[in-house]
């Protein structure tokens, strides 16, 4: 993976929004502009997860590769 920075940004961003939707409690919904607010730290935490995830399967992309790719020389070589 080309860009760490990123996906370690992600996740903290991630773990940040989680924290603010864990300390959301049900009546203070009911404050004006609440729900939006919400809304938008919902969409927020939803975008990060996507970003962490994507760059997780291609690392295990990578993973996989890289994996195959040895063990065709193992056999090539150890033979």
């Amino acid at each position: 993976m080309d860009d760490i920075e990123g996906l370690i940004e992600a996740l903290r961003a991630l773990c940040a929004h989680l924290e603010k939707l864990k300390s959301i409690e049900g009546p203070e919904l009911l404050l004006p502009g609440r729900i939006d607010q919400y809304q938008r730290l919902l969409d927020d935490a939803y975008a990060a997860y996507s970003r962490v995830e994507t760059a997780v399967d291609e690392l295990g992309q990578e993973l996989e590769y890289e994996h195959t790719r040895l063990d065709n020389a193992a056999k090539k070589y150890g033979e």
